[in-house]
């Protein structure tokens, strides 16, 4: 009698922790990072007696989370590959609606001012004809300079982004370390709990959404080690080691991300390294794509200037003087290194030849006798002859500081075309400054020099591009870039759906299966009350034996 009511009463025990189970799964069974749980039931022995084997009913045997390492790794793999693309995808969407605007954007402004050349070059002394053409000049330097803005916009918005990466980072890494402490003072306590586990799977998932990483995960106690790319720590135990942010020493308007190690030293990624996550993908875009689009533009519009500048300058405005500038450039000016122990500042630079400059990226240092110029790539710039206390090379001259006080090892970084776009403006104060005439007794009648500034919308001023032909160029490569990257996106996110998706096979809740296994386990439990009031029954019996 006594062994039915021990079957009786741990029958039921076992079906309420079932049922418990169950019920844990259909209220979390919506959550994306809960991972369903299973009772493990087993035999809880027996006795063998002359009559046979009785077994003494079942026990739990614990709870078993349904987790797979090989799935988790392939979703965070596929997380961090979609986060990339994502992040230089929205940024580069921007920059290819500004370009591809078609009712409005730099060449349409060039465009319309060279079609008010050609109007004026039929009346050059017509009055409204000359006042169309300033306004255009005036139309088209604004039109740079908003583009030009709106990339230095996606400059600081790139930058912002990137801080709220790398803290993001550094919260999630604070949070795994701090899990891990939990899951250390709970090791030998039998299996760690499900619901850390469960979090600190979340934890590696948004972490791995922000910057590619590698998980070591100790199988008895569940904590992780978790690195970057290059090997070096992130979580180490208990320890999260942190990501700092701030202005780069090469220029200012720069955001860099440095790793922070355990003596408390700073340095800088290698942001080609970081090919993965959300991160990634602001790299990528602002070192490539803004730093394309910035230098194109750039280029174009200094090209544009020096060229139409040296053609008005050839000829005479209608009282007979000879033309000046149509436009003025920003001052070119070299970035100072914070880290420079001298303070000379490389800011008399003048255009020489403006068909040899180049839109690249120059370093300027000083070896303690020398100034060294090197080119992008890295490659030495040979300077041209002149005079002492000058740099010249690549069309530009610069005028070093007299007397110096550059240190070995100071640094300067120069594009000399750098802000033409943003700094563009009209420089004639009025109508009749331009200068359609070629000769200064040419009177108002005269189009000889106009007609060889619209031959300008023809020439070669860039590579062998015109201009309109780089303003196109520009666009296409935007554009082709933007479009890969879509198609690449989408590629990811459905190989990111099925990721997610195995791993929801393997570990996530079927709704259905819960409801089957709550009905199946009611029917344990009642199976088991009744055995008990059988028991109980069978006892009454007995007692009302006299």
């Amino acid at each position: 009698m006594n062994n039915l009511y021990n079957l009786a009463r741990n029958g039921i025990s076992v079906a309420q922790a079932a049922i418990r189970v169950t019920g844990d799964n259909l209220t979390n069974g919506m959550s994306g990072t809960y991972s369903r749980r299973s009772l493990l039931i087993g035999e809880l022995g027996g006795m063998s007696t002359p009559q046979g084997f009785y077994g003494f009913g079942a026990r739990i045997g614990g709870v078993e989370r349904a987790y797979d390492a090989f799935a988790n790794t392939q979703l965070r793999d596929s997380l961090s590959q979609y986060a990339s693309l994502i992040g230089r995808m929205e940024q580069l969407a921007d920059i290819d609606n500004m370009l591809g605007d078609e009712a409005d954007n730099v060449d349409v402004s060039l465009n319309k001012l060279f079609k008010d050349m050609a109007t004026l070059s039929g009346a050059p002394e017509d009055g409204p004809a000359r006042a169309a053409v300033f306004t255009s000049l005036e139309v088209l330097a604004n039109r740079y300079n908003a583009s030009a803005k709106r990339l230095t916009g996606l400059e600081k918005s790139t930058n912002t982004q990137i801080e709220r990466s790398a803290n993001e980072i550094n919260s999630f890494t604070e949070q795994l370390a701090q899990l891990n402490k939990q899951l250390e003072r709970l090791q030998g306590n039998g299996a760690p709990p499900a619901d850390l586990l469960d979090q600190r799977d979340a934890l590696l998932e948004g972490l791995s959404e922000q910057i590619g990483i590698t998980v070591t995960e100790d199988q008895t106690s569940g904590r992780v080690t978790v690195t970057l790319s290059d090997g070096r720590p992130l979580v180490s135990g208990d320890t999260a080691y942190k990501l700092q942010t701030s202005p780069s020493d090469a220029d200012p308007n720069k955001t860099i991300v440095s790793y922070v190690d355990a003596n408390g030293k700073a340095s800088p990624l290698d942001e080609n390294s970081i090919t993965k996550g959300r991160l990634a993908g602001l790299f990528k875009f602002r070192n490539e794509d803004l730093t394309m689009a910035r230098q194109d533009l750039d280029q174009i519009a200094f090209m544009m200037a020096h060229r139409m500048n040296e053609q008005n300058r050839a000829g005479f405005t209608p009282e007979g003087k000879s033309g000046d500038d149509l436009f003025s450039l920003p001052d070119i000016k070299a970035i100072a290194n914070a880290k420079n122990a001298g303070n000379d500042a490389l800011d008399q630079i003048k255009v020489t030849d403006f068909k040899k400059v180049k839109s690249e990226n120059y370093d300027i240092s000083f070896d303690g006798t020398d100034w060294v110029v090197t080119g992008a790539d890295g490659r030495n710039i040979t300077l041209e002859p002149t005079l002492p206390g000058t740099l010249k090379f690549d069309g530009i001259e610069i005028t070093l500081p007299t007397p110096t006080t550059a240190v070995a090892g100071d640094k300067f970084t120069l594009n000399p075309m750098a802000g033409a776009a943003e700094g563009i403006q009209r420089q004639i104060g009025n109508a009749g400054e331009f200068a359609a005439s070629d000769s200064a007794t040419g009177g108002p009648g005269n189009n000889k020099n106009l007609e060889e500034m619209l031959k300008i919308q023809k020439e070669a001023l860039i590579g062998n591009d015109t201009l309109s032909a780089a303003y196109a160029s520009l666009a296409g490569k935007i554009g082709e870039s933007a479009r890969e990257v879509k198609a690449y996106a989408t590629s990811a996110e459905t190989d990111l759906r099925t990721k997610y998706d195995a791993k929801q096979e393997l570990s996530g809740v079927n709704m259905d299966e819960e409801r089957i296994n709550l009905d199946m386990f009611g029917q344990y439990y009642r199976a088991s009350a009744q055995l008990l009031q059988t028991a109980n029954d069978m006892f009454d019996a007995l007692l009302a034996i006299r």
